[in-house]
């Protein structure tokens, strides 16, 4: 029996530039989980299929000819499952149109660009609306009219919503529980939510707001963080009284 060495990448944070556009492209073009994932093995293994063959396909890999069977290749698509998945740490496009991305955890990117994102991100999560994904890019890529492919537009959801995960399992407190409903007016709920967010660092203080709003993100989410594990243990006080 021939035997085939395969190597691919096995996590997101491994894949290159040019790897990732070519993921983003499948994504883009609505292809199902099973076929970005047969297309990547193929592209990044350099197996080339051929023909199908019996109960699988004719195969081309390092210039000599093989049989795999369908079973075959479903195994070895379960390598790739993580494509699946959104990553682990927060992975984007370094640069579109010549214009370099914001760094890939948002660190010293404004408060305020942050929550402009997170408007746009949970809007195209209601909408489907792509041209929100253009804006957030525009943003995250500190260019105005920022015109994006198909797959640079997929790409922005996939970097913001790794990011979101990636908050979620930094500041625990602040992110315990889902901050949208899934009925009512969403623009309304966004603002609150938005607003909420606002007061809580100003303390009231609208003298502050602009401080507030240009504050890093880590730094306005490290002290929401706090603040809402003050909240939690006071409750937990009171619970004992």
């Amino acid at each position: 029996m021939d035997t085939i060495n395969l190597i691919v990448p096995t996590c997101w944070q491994e894949l290159t530039p040019k790897q990732l556009r070519y993921v983003y492209f499948l994504l883009s073009e609505g292809y199902d989980p099973v076929t970005v994932k047969t297309y990547c093995l193929c592209r990044w293994s350099g197996l080339e299929i051929i023909e199908p063959y019996g109960d699988g396909y004719t195969v081309r890999f390092a210039y000599n000819l093989h049989h795999i069977t369908a079973s075959q290749v479903a195994a070895l698509i379960r390598h790739l499952d993580w494509l699946e998945q959104l990553p682990t740490v927060p992975i984007r496009l370094t640069e579109i149109g010549g214009h370099k991305a914001a760094p890939y955890d948002l660190a010293g990117v404004e408060f305020q660009n942050y929550l402009y994102c997170d408007n746009l991100y949970q809007g195209y999560l209601h909408t489907q609306n792509t041209d929100l994904l253009q804006e957030m890019a525009s943003i995250l890529y500190d260019a105005e009219g920022l015109v994006c492919s198909p797959e640079e537009r997929i790409s922005i959801f996939y970097w913001f919503a790794s990011v979101k995960a990636y908050f979620a399992r930094k500041f625990t407190h602040f992110f315990t529980s889902g901050r949208t409903s899934e009925v009512g007016d969403i623009q309304a709920q966004l603002t609150e939510q938005t607003n909420s967010q606002i007061r809580a660092l100003t303390k009231g203080d609208i003298t502050k707001e602009k401080e507030v709003l240009t504050m890093d993100v880590w730094r306005a989410l490290t002290e929401l963080d706090a603040q809402a594990a003050d909240y939690e243990d006071m409750q937990r006080q009171m619970k004992n009284v």
